[in-house]
């Protein structure tokens, strides 16, 4: 079953687009592109990781457990350098203080407690959200503008937390692969610009993660929307808020998909997705507990955001 998006972003090229049309075929294009190039580009860096380490007489699996996090927060900065070079971060204090109280208020209830969570607000009109690893998060001002109240804020924060679940063991124990990934970040952003730089490293740690954890992109993405429902509820956000996020995208309509595209690519909107999220929704222990939303605090708290866009879905 195809969902709107999905059915708009298959229209012909002849058909007739908003405004921002012009913009999203070529990020369209961009994408399409991206993918082999992305694709390519992790297949090189296992190859070369994996043929060094083994020229070095490298024994991986038993010094994983003793050096993982270290280099896992090495290549973290990495990629926060790389995105930093590319995004202006959005810097009001208080706004600032209030995102990342929400997301350490998840990251409180997660299993890794070897990480410690960054939260960074970039300013970018692009809904979005992403993770590095070593606790590395990022949202963009585009989201926030997007979203409605506290909860949807902690949603997509908790999922991104639950991403961060998925410890890369031989991505993270090799020099060769440090340096190849800031490499590529700086390789593929004069090509594709910003978000194709970022898209592209996402695509390259996916790629790493599903290699280490055996576990395809989907059951990757079902197992953060299932770690992120009992974040939610744990932190005392109502999980519902999860779901109300999907339904925000699909009935967004086509002149705010530009906006959000990069995101479904990465964060893709699925039946089986949906119908996932609202089986572990089910199961969840919900009576007798005080849950929250909080809009009024919320739309206060992104006012300035809000007033900058201007922008309503």
């Amino acid at each position: 079953m195809l969902y709107p998006i999905e059915l708009w972003a298959l229209e012909e090229e002849n058909s007739s687009y908003p405004e921002t049309s012009f913009k999203f075929k070529k990020d369209f294009k961009l994408n399409n592109l991206l993918k082999p190039c992305a694709i390519f580009l992790s297949g090189s860096l296992f190859l070369t990781g994996c043929t060094t380490a083994a020229k070095r007489g490298v024994d991986t699996e038993a010094i994983a457990e003793q050096s993982a996090n270290s280099n896992e927060q090495t290549v973290g900065e990495q990629i926060h350098r790389e995105i930093l070079a590319s995004f202006y971060p959005y810097t009001d204090p208080k706004v600032v203080q209030y995102v990342d109280n929400v997301g350490q208020s998840l990251a409180a209830h997660a299993k890794r407690r070897d990480l410690k969570y960054r939260i960074t607000i970039l300013y970018s009109e692009k809904i979005y959200a992403t993770s590095a690893p070593g606790g590395y998060i990022y949202v963009t001002t585009g989201m926030l503008n997007f979203l409605e109240n506290e909860a949807e804020l902690a949603a997509i924060l908790a999922h991104e937390i639950g991403e961060q679940q998925y410890p890369d063991r031989r991505f993270t124990q090799t020099d060769d692969m440090i340096a190849a990934v800031a490499q590529t970040g700086s390789a593929v952003g004069p090509m594709f610009g910003p978000f194709g730089s970022l898209a592209s490293l996402g695509l390259i740690l996916l790629q790493a993660y599903n290699e280490s954890t055996f576990k395809t992109p989907g059951e990757r993405l079902l197992g953060s929307d299932a770690a992120a429902m009992k974040y939610l509820m744990n932190a005392g956000y109502d999980p519902q808020a999860l779901m109300d996020v999907q339904e925000h995208f699909l009935k967004a309509g086509e002149k705010m998909t530009p906006y959000f595209y990069d995101y479904y690519q990465s964060r893709p909107i699925t039946e089986e997705r949906i119908l996932a999220i609202k089986k572990e929704f089910a199961k969840l222990p919900l009576s007798e507990k005080n849950l929250t939303t909080d809009a009024v605090e919320y739309r206060e708290m992104t006012k300035g955001i809000r007033e900058i866009y201007k922008t309503a879905r």
